[in-house]
């Protein structure tokens, strides 16, 4: 099928792409040791080991602990590395492919180097008239039962950076233009530096039924079918989130804290040890994690990744802590694939632990 300007459509250029993306990617200037699957540098942010190609289910997707850590699609990797836009990607891979005789033509073996991305303008404004828009918890909105019916304390009016709104869920649709999908309740954390400063926003959109159970939501996109992040985040500016967390709450006046990645799995961690408690949100978060300057002794909490990157993480950032002179501690559950939520409902199950 073409489109009325004989192009052909995202639709007929995402199905000749299936199970292609590794030799269009090559072919467009992405190094192809980057695209083995292993833990890599990002070809955009660039980094050590923070950027992994997946191509699921043949749809040339990847996951970078900076840039997209809820992971992109093979479009979306062609929009990082080269600063273009949704339709010049379709039209780029539409021309590897000999699909069409768009302008933008395969790259050449001398201009085969990953582009740099423009820089990005400052986001602060906008994330604060964001952050302006939410409400306080009060343990019976939608974030707080969700929170609740993920096995976590009631009592979370006292936590810092964490709030509530109503907000636009918006999408991209197949002639790439903004689509509105719904107005859904949402989690609202803010990622600051130590000292407070905003960076960024970690969004995570909900759903429920009359029984007022909520859980994170679970829908596909109405043209595409594909399965919509329920978690998204905004920052201020390309590489703005580095060191920065949702500080949860202050550390102790002993100058205790814990930090793990997500927030669930901070709160659970809050709950097990009885500390105050920040989430980093991955792992490149907990390895670059910045402790504020009133911490002593910093807890790191691991999530027990089967291929052991949630450790990783948690030694690299105790390696930092104590080269500055601050105590470092990890803890890990034993369970392969269990985080510290997993524990502590496994701990409750046990009734070792009152709710």
């Amino acid at each position: 099928m073409k489109t009325q300007n004989n192009r052909p459509s995202v639709q007929d250029v995402k199905a000749a792409a299936h199970d292609r993306w590794h030799g269009i990617h090559a072919s467009l200037g992405i190094d192809p040791k980057l695209l083995n699957g292993k833990h890599q540098p990002c070809p955009s942010c660039g980094g050590k080991d923070r950027f992994r190609y997946t191509d699921f289910q043949g749809n040339g997707g990847f996951i970078c602990n900076h840039c997209t850590p809820e992971s992109g699609s093979g479009f979306d990797l062609i929009m990082l590395v080269f600063g273009c836009t949704f339709s010049e990607s379709v039209a780029r891979v539409a021309n590897v492919l000999g699909m069409n005789h768009a302008t933008y033509a395969p790259l050449s073996r001398a201009q085969r180097q990953p582009a740099t991305t423009p820089p990005h303008k400052d986001q602060q404004a906008a994330l604060l008239r964001l952050w302006q828009q939410t409400k306080p918890l009060t343990a019976n909105d939608p974030a707080s039962l969700y929170l609740q019916q993920r096995g976590l304390s009631p009592n979370v009016q006292t936590l810092k950076n964490i709030r509530f709104a109503m907000l636009e869920y918006w999408a991209q649709s197949i002639e790439n233009r903004p689509l509105l999908l719904s107005v859904l309740p949402c989690m609202i954390g803010a990622i600051t530096t130590p000292n407070g400063e905003l960076q960024g926003v970690h969004l995570t959109y909900l759903q429920g039924n009359h029984a007022n159970q909520w859980h994170k939501l679970n829908a596909l996109h109405p043209q595409t079918n594909e399965p919509l992040p329920a978690k998204k985040m905004k920052s201020r500016f390309s590489g703005s989130l580095k060191g920065a967390a949702v500080h949860l709450s202050t550390p102790n006046p002993q100058g205790q804290l814990i930090v793990a990645e997500g927030i669930e799995t901070a709160l659970a961690a809050r709950e097990l040890f009885d500390l105050p408690s920040a989430a980093a949100l991955s792992c490149y978060g907990l390895q670059y994690f910045q402790p504020p300057p009133s911490v002593k002794e910093l807890f790191i909490v691991a999530d027990n990744d089967p291929n052991g990157a949630g450790i990783k993480a948690a030694q690299s950032l105790a390696l930092s802590a104590v080269k500055n002179h601050i105590q470092a501690h990890i803890w890990q559950p034993e369970n392969i694939g269990f985080d510290a939520l997993d524990e502590l409902n496994r701990i409750r199950q046990n009734g070792n632990i009152e709710h």
